[in-house]
């Protein structure tokens, strides 16, 4: 019975010595794949950590973050306070604000009248920096990026009620120029990492847009002022901050499966295959926006497929703000003309030639004259020409087309 038991035991451990050999020689390949698939993303210089992400050294009066921090908490009260009352339901850019709206708004930009001169030396800025903390965990670091862009969402609506109530007051000169000013600050804040932000980055800025819109359809603007929104949206390079942003979520990504410690090795095939995902996307995202995708050789497997549905809508978002800013320099460009006329030609605006393609299409923006203003859009995802209904539908609240026209009363 003894002699059966040793023998049991040493075939037991035998068995146990040659699995944890196999496991370890799989551990090992994985491990190399993965170490692979890093080599030429280091030596490209792009982030494969969270500490690479941290951004070069700026002097304090350079970095936009300097001016904006400070007065993020103050901001965001202001909004609160004044947001629905430059936000009612019967907002109208051909009535505007009513006088006791403009005098509830008056008094509370009174109140805070220092903060216009701190967003104003934050735009002029050619840095934003944010203090996030890079040595902290994947989780630290994700809470402060979303309190980053709690600020960033509050700014940019602090800037859209100043727009509406200097439009109401007959400035509508000074409330381009807060939504220019605007405009440089998400320019700047598109460095700010991960996905979540780059969402709230676009929001803002479609946000941004849709003021502009409203101003020029509504408002007889200068040349000089016409020249200063096309050089601003000129600057607006919104595919390069994507790809930026993939890189940046790809190297949270990798950190992120790297703090499994405990399931490192199991999940060391999974990393691999992120990695390689993302490096798919990345090079998508590198190509013109309406150029046809191609069939994915990379299927996302494991907790990778948890980024999948994130990574869609961060890439349409870019694409809708894409074509809507590309319908406003369209519009922009009609407006600036001394002698409006009912047709145009997209060709004959001055404008770049990527600059009056719609990027779902590849074809040319489509225009049409309408009795109150212009309509200029795009055919949108179903690259299908909607007649440019461009006002979204009361139930899935999307349009048939993306653009700009008009403001409804």
């Amino acid at each position: 019975m003894k002699h059966r038991l040793k023998q049991f035991f040493k075939v037991s451990i035998a068995l146990i010595a040659i699995l944890v050999m196999v496991v370890a020689f799989f551990s090992w390949r994985s491990y190399a794949e993965v170490e692979a698939a890093l080599k030429p993303i280091r030596d490209r210089g792009e982030p494969v950590s969270l500490a690479n992400l941290r951004a070069a050294a700026v002097a304090e009066d350079e970095n936009a973050a300097t001016y904006l921090k400070p007065i993020a908490d103050e901001v965001e009260q202001v909004v609160n306070e004044a947001y629905p009352i430059a936000y009612p339901d019967d907002f109208s850019w051909r009535h505007g604000l009513t006088e006791g709206q403009i005098a509830k708004l008056r008094q509370i930009f009174d109140a805070h009248s220092h903060l216009p001169n701190q967003l104003a030396l934050a735009s002029h800025c050619n840095r934003l920096a944010w203090p996030l903390d890079f040595e902290s965990t994947p989780n630290q670091l994700m809470e402060q990026v979303m309190q980053v862009s709690q600020d960033v969402r509050a700014i940019a609506r602090f800037q859209v009620m100043r727009t509406r109530y200097l439009a109401a007051i007959g400035k509508p000169d000074d409330a381009i120029a807060v939504c220019l000013e605007e405009l440089r600050l998400v320019r700047l804040q598109a460095d700010t990492p991960l996905l979540v932000s780059w969402m709230v980055n676009m929001a803002c800025r479609r946000e941004v847009l849709f003021q502009l819109n409203g101003l020029l359809q509504t408002e007889t603007l200068t040349p000089e002022m016409h020249a200063e929104i096309e050089r601003e949206l000129a600057q607006q390079q919104l595919a390069n901050y994507f790809t930026q942003t993939l890189k940046s979520e790809r190297a949270f990504g990798i950190e992120s499966f790297r703090g499994f410690s405990i399931l490192a090795a199991s999940l060391t095939p999974q990393l691999a295959n992120y990695i390689e995902y993302m490096n798919e996307q990345i090079e998508t995202s590198s190509r013109p926006p309406n150029e046809p995708a191609s069939t994915s050789k990379v299927t996302a497997v494991g907790m990778t497929t948890l980024l999948v549905p994130a990574i869609d809508s961060a890439r349409d978002a870019m694409k809708h703000t894409l074509a809507t800013e590309r319908c406003l320099r369209v519009l922009n460009a009609i407006q600036s003309r001394q002698e409006p006329t009912s047709s145009v030609d997209l060709h004959d605006l001055g404008l770049p030639a990527d600059a009056i393609i719609d990027p779902y299409s590849g074809q040319p923006l489509r225009t049409q004259s309408a009795q109150s203003g212009w309509i200029v859009y795009s055919v949108g995802e179903n690259e299908s020409d909607e007649g440019g209904q461009i006002e979204p539908d009361s139930v899935t609240n999307k349009s048939a087309d993306i653009g700009v026209g008009p403001p409804s009363e």
